[in-house]
């Protein structure tokens, strides 16, 4: 990974700066094109401070854990910098840098076998298509979806993404959306009245 970072102030996350900060610090990356480094930060500082955080709180629904999200959407930022020659001339960098922190992820799963099973919240929520709840309550209840129907999910109630934006960002149909957000419904909707059925049961 290379020295290039993100720089931070009192105010959290702001630019890309080539200063180091853990967890790459004293790193290198070798034969990496050149890029502008002034107009590339510029540029890719913008969608950071746009996008950074709302792609984390996606990511994090994914992946059930807060810093691998967010050390995946800060390696796909950096990579989308060290590439911003070629990356800034896509109609949608965001997504690109998505896909990358995304395959990130899957990549850590690939490696490790990792469930988690948080449904002590599910009796609060009054059903899925509601308002979106604080980010622990969404990833207790999309954590008992498989892999694609968790994605999907995500991208449509945390990230508020389209239909089409979800296909795009994970390279699938817009129908197989359709699909995993119906089956991901129906499952969310057995947890939600097999919680309450327990709770009625316990009184």
């Amino acid at each position: 990974m290379s020295a290039l970072a993100l720089s931070w102030d009192s105010g959290g996350p702001s630019a890309f700066s080539t200063a180091r900060l853990s967890p790459w610090a004293g790193t290198t990356v070798d034969n990496v094109e050149p890029v502008t480094v002034s107009s590339a930060s510029t540029d890719v500082s913008t969608l950071f401070n746009l996008h950074y955080a709302r792609l984390v709180r996606s990511l994090t629904v994914i992946c059930g854990n807060s810093e691998e999200a967010a050390d995946a959407v800060q390696e796909a930022f950096v990579k989308a910098h060290l590439k911003w020659r070629k990356i800034g001339t896509y109609d949608d960098p965001v997504g690109w840098i998505r896909r990358v922190a995304i395959n990130k992820v899957r990549d850590g799963h690939r490696s490790r076998v990792r469930r988690e099973r948080i449904v002590d919240r599910l009796s609060t929520l009054p059903n899925v298509t509601s308002e979106i709840p604080e980010i622990d309550e969404v990833a207790g209840l999309l954590a008992t979806l498989p892999k694609q129907q968790r994605a999907v999910a995500a991208m449509f109630y945390v990230e508020q993404m389209s239909v089409l934006e979800i296909a795009a960002a994970l390279e699938i149909s817009d129908g197989a959306v359709k699909f995993h957000l119906h089956q991901a419904r129906e499952k969310l909707r057995a947890h939600i009245e097999a919680a309450r059925a327990n709770e009625e049961s316990d009184r």
